[in-house]
This record gives C-alpha cells, structure tokens and sequence, in this order.
C-alpha cells in the first residue's frame, strides 16, 4: 500500500501596496457611513466580521495563539499544560492547536502579507 503524502500547500499571494491602499480607502467610507466619524477599533474589527473580510477560521487561529501567549504565563512555562487546555477550550486536538500557533504566527507579519 503507498504512502499518502501531503501536498505542499500554495503560498498565498501578497497584495500589492495601491490594492491595500485601496482597501482602506473603501473600508474608510463604509465605516464613516455606519458608525460616524471616528469609529472604534472595536467597531472596525466587528464590521470586518460581519462583511466576511476576517473569516471565522482566522480569527479563531488568532484566538489561539493569543490565548497561547496569555495561558504559557498563568501555567508556568508549561508548554503540555498548555497545548492540553487550548485543545479543550477550542474543541481541537493539541497537535492541531501546536501547528496553528507555529505556522499561522509566521502569516501575521506584514512583509508575508504585502508587496511593498
């Protein structure tokens, strides 16, 4: 029987500066039209959810990794106790919860993410 192996996953593409500028100048509007003039960061982040820009899987692998942060404090250094509690509190197993905060960390820098 041959072993399954894993696809390389497609990196994705960054976007371009003017797009990005773009973005913010669309977002800018519709937010000044919902919430006023000075929206909240609050605000901004709830209306990106509920437009879809943040996707659900996002901002859960966001959670983790800032639960990560927070739950290595409270437990020590612990890194098992850790890994144990974040796959309880998400519903995750804890291989799952370690490649999130390994991998999904690297995606949050802004040179992975624009072309400048």
């Amino acid at each position: 029987m041959p072993l399954k192996r894993k696809m390389p996953q497609k990196k994705q593409r960054q976007n371009k500066v003017d797009v990005v500028k773009d973005f913010i100048d669309i977002c800018g509007v519709e937010l000044e039209r919902r919430f006023g003039q000075s929206p909240t960061c609050k605000d901004v982040v709830k209306h990106f959810v509920e437009k879809g820009i943040i996707e659900p899987k996002r901002l859960r692998n966001f959670m983790i990794i800032a639960d990560f942060d927070k739950m290595l404090v409270t437990n020590k250094g612990s890194r098992t106790h850790t890994w144990m509690d974040l796959s309880i509190k998400y519903n995750i197993s804890e291989s799952q919860a370690q490649n999130i905060v390994y991998k999904d960390r690297k995606k949050s820098s802004a040179s992975s993410n624009i072309t400048y």
